[in-house]
């Protein structure tokens, strides 16, 4: 086993799209087989999760952006 924890932040949710978790960005093999991977396998996940928020961030922000002139305020 390998000591690099897991970058599992408690928001699972798949993306149907893309297929990487919202919360970690992971896939579902990649979740499901994190306590079997070694710590190089680890590394490697860990190196790509950042380039994959950024790659969906685009289309994710455009989907839940609130239109102009929605918002309300509380006095």
């Amino acid at each position: 086993m390998s000591d690099i924890p897991s970058p599992c932040v408690a928001v699972c949710q798949i993306d149907r799209e893309s297929g990487h978790c919202l919360g970690c960005w992971r896939t579902i093999e990649e979740i499901s087989g994190w306590s079997g991977f070694d710590g190089e396998r680890r590394l490697q996940i860990i190196a790509e999760l950042h380039d994959r928020r950024g790659a969906a961030a685009p289309r994710l922000r455009r989907k839940n952006r609130r239109r102009a002139g929605t918002a309300t305020s509380v006095d």
